[in-house]
């Protein structure tokens, strides 16, 4: 008696099979995610090799390259290319340089809503090689005195939208900070600089672990806790999510 079981029937049975186990152990699931790490790990030792770990050249290599005209933000209604933002980010950056002072590995307080400015004030930093300081736009007295003196900023940036929140308690209880009210009159002022890219020195970063950007988190004491949010951390989910969860180009992703 012949026992061979037909292709015809064996191959849709092993799929069959296999797609249950892969069901009931999460086989693949598991290798994608281990593979996004393993993949977003080895672009951050690259990058961290070539003194590339800051993001703002991600924005360069897409605004002078084959998606300079890509959508890059879209914010209330205007939209924003790639080649659009890049230009608009060097302008910031020069323009908190000139007016400022800001010098490499220096931290701004940003205390903003969502908002394109936002985005623009955020990217201006580290085009010079400053690392941005996000306030929750909701604090006030003590717990904003608290996060911006942490930051160690000399600058605060407002947004005009919660000015109120800057009283003159938060101001006499930061003597050494400049508050700086981001009002339509200093935006034209920005958009009316000369953008000028800063030298790649200025961008270095030694290793993968140094700051990108302070966040705060809820603290035992009461008062947020500063963390640090370094290079390798976004290079890693930034390199991972996506991979993992196979965004492409044409993707939107909303705030």
């Amino acid at each position: 008696m012949n026992s061979t079981v037909p292709l015809a029937l064996a191959a849709p049975a092993t799929f069959a099979a296999l797609a249950y186990l892969d069901a009931r152990t999460g086989f693949t699931y598991d290798c994608r995610a281990i593979g996004s790490v393993f993949w977003s790990s080895f672009k951050m030792g690259f990058k961290e090799r070539r003194g590339r770990l800051n993001y703002f050249y991600i924005l360069e290599d897409h605004a002078l390259g084959k998606r300079a005209n890509d959508l890059a933000l879209i914010f209330d209604g205007r939209k924003w290319t790639y080649k659009e933002l890049y230009q608009t980010t060097l302008k910031y950056g020069t323009w908190l340089k000139t007016r400022y002072n800001i010098k490499p590995k220096e931290i701004v307080a940003m205390d903003f809503m969502n908002s394109e400015k936002f985005i623009f004030v955020w990217l201006g930093l580290w085009a010079i090689g400053a690392k941005p300081a996000f306030i929750n736009y909701n604090l006030t007295g003590k717990a904003l005195v608290h996060c911006i003196r942490v930051s160690t900023t000399r600058l605060a940036l407002i947004d005009p939208q919660i000015q109120d929140n800057v009283t003159q308690e938060v101001r006499d209880g930061l003597p050494s900070v400049q508050f700086e009210i981001f009002s339509p009159e200093l935006e034209a002022e920005v958009l009316a600089t000369e953008g000028v890219r800063e030298d790649d020195s200025v961008r270095v970063e030694e290793v993968a672990q140094k700051m990108a950007v302070l966040i705060y988190t809820s603290g035992t004491t009461g008062l947020p806790k500063g963390a640090v949010v370094s290079w390798g951390k976004i290079t890693v989910s930034n390199g991972f999510v996506p991979h993992w969860m196979h965004f492409t180009a044409k993707d939107t992703l909303t705030q």
